[in-house]
C-alpha cells in the first residue's frame, strides 16, 4: 500500500465521521424542529380550547343575567295585565267608567281586532311578539282638562296603551266654558298592546 492510498484512507474514514456527525446532527434538529412544531400546535389548540370554553362561560353568564332581567320584567307586565289574551272588553268598561265618572258630556269608542305589532326592533324568534288593538274615542269634552283625565283613568286600566294621535277642537267663541255642555270635541287613536302568555315564556329561552 501507498502512502498516498495510507493518506486517502484516513481522509475518507475523517470524511465519513464528519457526514455522519452531520447526518446525526441534522436529524436532531429536524427531530428538535418538529418537536416544536408540535408543541407550538398543541399549545396553539389548548389556547383556542380555553378561549372556547371562556366564552361559553361568557355566554352563560349572560344568558343568565337576561333571564333574570327578564324574570323582573316579566313579573312586572304580568302585575300590569299586559301579559294575556285580548282585553278589548275590559278596556272599552273602562273608557266607559271613566267618561261616566268625569261627567263627560259623551264618549264613544270603536275597537279593532288585535293583531301582530311590528317594529324594526322586534326581532322574529328571538323577541317576544307584541300583539296590539287599535281604539278610536270620539268625545265631548267640558274642557281641555278632561282629556288628561281620561288618559289618567285610563292608565289604571290593565295593560299598556300608546296615544298615537289626537285632534281637538273648541266650540263656540266664550271664554267660560259652560258646564256639562261639550265645549271641545276630540277624537283620538290609542293602541293598547299586549303579550301572549305563551310567547313571553319562550322569549326567555332556556336557562344553561
Amino acid at each position: 500500500m501507498s502512502l498516498r492510498d495510507l493518506d486517502w484512507g484516513y481522509l475518507r474514514q475523517g470524511l465519513t465521521r464528519s457526514f455522519l456527525l452531520l447526518l446525526v446532527g441534522a436529524s436532531l434538529w429536524g427531530a428538535s424542529m418538529a418537536y416544536r412544531t408540535h408543541l407550538t400546535a398543541s399549545l396553539e389548540t389548548e389556547r383556542q380550547s380555553l378561549a372556547s370554553l371562556e366564552q361559553d362561560r361568557n355566554d352563560l353568564t349572560s344568558r343568565r343575567e337576561a333571564r333574570r332581567q327578564f324574570a323582573a320584567i316579566y313579573g312586572q307586565l304580568q302585575t300590569d295585565g299586559v301579559v294575556g289574551g285580548d282585553q278589548r272588553l275590559i278596556w272599552v268598561q273602562h273608557a266607559r267608567d271613566a267618561g261616566a265618572a268625569l261627567g263627560l258630556p259623551y264618549l264613544r269608542y270603536t275597537t279593532s281586532p288585535q293583531h301582530a305589532f311590528e317594529a324594526p326592533w322586534l326581532v322574529p324568534g328571538i323577541s317576544a311578539p307584541v300583539m296590539v288593538s287599535m281604539m278610536e274615542l270620539q268625545m265631548g269634552l267640558v274642557h281641555e282638562q278632561d282629556l288628561l283625565r281620561l288618559f289618567a283613568r285610563l292608565r289604571e286600566s290593565p295593560g299598556l296603551f300608546q296615544v298615537q294621535s289626537c285632534a281637538l277642537e273648541r266650540l263656540g267663541q266664550n271664554a267660560s266654558p259652560a258646564p256639562d255642555k261639550a265645549n271641545v270635541t276630540g277624537t283620538c287613536q290609542l293602541a293598547w298592546f299586549s303579550l301572549p302568555k305563551e310567547s313571553t315564556l319562550a322569549a326567555a329561552g332556556p336557562e344553561n
